[in-house]
């Protein structure tokens, strides 16, 4: 059963069973009320006529009046339920007492019973007549109460026929309306099923009604749809990085291969080979053998960031590790200017080793993209509550384009391409990073170097002053 069906069936009930107690109650009101008239209609004729001398059942006095009124009846009777009197419009019939009737008259009390004579229904109200404290007989009126079954019976059949009538309507209604509240979540439905079909998360569900329920779930659903493209959009361009990075990997893997195997087959078959043509083949091997290596470090090493795993990070001092930075590279850069600058009382929380890892690889792309004569800094800011780490290039940059992606894992810029690494360090590096809980911006422009900067927490311990600035010209 639809749901479009569910809700037509449940406001039909609730209407039903509305229009039911309405009908019920408007009925019994006015069955009520037209019983309660008959009822004070009879009283006042009872009334009318005890005024008149009445000395006995048998010598009633019946107003002159009332022979002419046809729907009035009198009679009166003895204490034994024989009739002593009535009207002539009674003709041969006698108006009935019912036996828990009379004994309620003999009682002295008056006793309204509504009855059928001839086919026509009557109220009959029978009153004691009481002499020297007992009860001597008793009185009847009675009226026709035909006309007001009559208007009784018509309002039960408008108020069944009119709920009849209303149900079938409202069910239409209902039916419709139920349709037009559903129409979003009908387009949702289509919407799903296209994209299923179609894997096009560019669609979307359009939706001109109000911001209630069935609005905000299209919306959400929109939004949905929209976090899906994206991250439909992250997969395949994580596929196609992976695609290129296999491709890449396989050919620096099968070309340092290609060559050990080479040179091994060759010292396996010659055996007069020269002393310096044999150190030749063994160093090829070795630096083939390195490359290797390194790349499948690299893989280690993001593997191991990808694990939940905390780091534990303390206070550290940066002039020291600047220096150490700073004599390990020596040498690494012939033809440029390589400089260190940090305030004495530098600080930062961080992971010491990791943290130089990480300036290790940034440093390695700055001296390896800086053309000759080129600039590269390796500085320090201490702020309030952060402390940044730059390192500054004058080399060739970034494009605009390939900056959102230069930390996504095997990719690499068309310039990057031409080189030799594998397009590991930068996301090696940001995820080294983001495990001490800093992070790693980068600022750049083609043609104008680039900045990266890394941006640590300040340590709370005040640290004593150090040298300040250092310069090295590389010759």
């Amino acid at each position: 059963m639809s749901i479009r069906l569910r809700l037509t069936l449940l406001y039909s009930s609730i209407l039903a069973v509305t229009l039911t107690a309405f009908s019920i109650v408007v009925y019994l009101a006015l069955a009520y009320s037209t019983q309660d008239i008959m009822q004070d209609t009879l009283a006042l004729e009872m009334q009318r006529l005890l005024e008149t001398d009445v000395q006995s059942p048998g010598f009633v006095k019946w107003p002159d009046d009332s022979l002419g009124k046809s729907e009035t009846y009198w009679q009166a009777c003895d204490n034994e339920g024989h009739v002593v009197g009535r009207t002539d419009n009674l003709q041969d019939h006698h108006l009935p007492l019912s036996g828990k009737g009379l004994e309620q008259v003999r009682s002295g009390q008056p006793v309204y019973e509504s009855t059928v004579i001839n086919n026509a229904p009557l109220m009959i109200y029978s009153y004691p007549i009481i002499q020297n404290e007992s009860v001597e007989g008793y009185l009847q009126v009675a009226r026709s109460t035909a006309e007001q079954e009559q208007a009784l019976h018509l309002l039960q059949t408008s108020l069944i026929g009119g709920s009849i009538i209303t149900m079938m309507i409202a069910v239409g209604i209902g039916w419709v309306i139920a349709g037009a509240a559903l129409k979003p979540v009908n387009q949702l439905t289509r919407t799903a099923q296209i994209i299923k079909e179609e894997r096009n998360f560019e669609r979307r569900v359009q939706h001109h009604g109000p911001p209630d329920e069935i609005g905000q779930l299209a919306v959400t659903f929109n939004a949905m749809l929209a976090s899906l493209q994206e991250a439909y959009q992250q997969v395949a361009q994580a596929l196609q990085s992976q695609r290129w990075f296999v491709a890449d990997a396989s050919h620096e893997l099968r070309t340092p291969l290609t060559i050990m195997r080479g040179n091994l087959v060759l010292l396996q078959r010659e055996s007069g080979i020269p002393e310096e043509e044999r150190k030749a083949i063994l160093t090829d091997i070795v630096e083939e053998n390195e490359r290797m290596i390194r790349l499948v470090n690299d893989l280690l090493t993001l593997a191991r960031t990808d694990r939940s795993e905390t780091i534990e990070v303390n206070d550290i001092r940066l002039s020291p590790l600047f220096a150490e930075i700073e004599r390990q590279v020596t040498g690494i850069c012939e033809d440029c200017t390589f400089m260190v600058s940090t305030p004495p009382n530098a600080t930062a929380v961080a992971e010491r080793d990791l943290l130089k890892q990480v300036l290790l690889i940034l440093l390695d792309n700055a001296f390896k993209f800086t053309p000759a004569q080129g600039t590269i800094k390796l500085s320090a800011e201490q702020q309030a509550a952060h402390t940044l780490i730059r390192v500054q290039d004058s080399g060739i940059g970034i494009a605009q384009q390939d900056l959102p992606r230069i930390f996504q894992r095997f990719y690499r810029s068309d310039q990057a391409r031409n080189g030799s690494g594998y397009g590991l360090g930068l996301p090696i590096a940001k995820a080294l990073i983001e495990k001490q809980g800093g992070q790693l911006i980068v600022e750049s422009s083609t043609g104008q170097g680039s900045v990266f900067t890394i941006i640590l927490p300040t340590a709370s311990d005040t640290i004593r002053p150090e040298s300040s600035i250092s310069t090295l010209q590389f010759a």
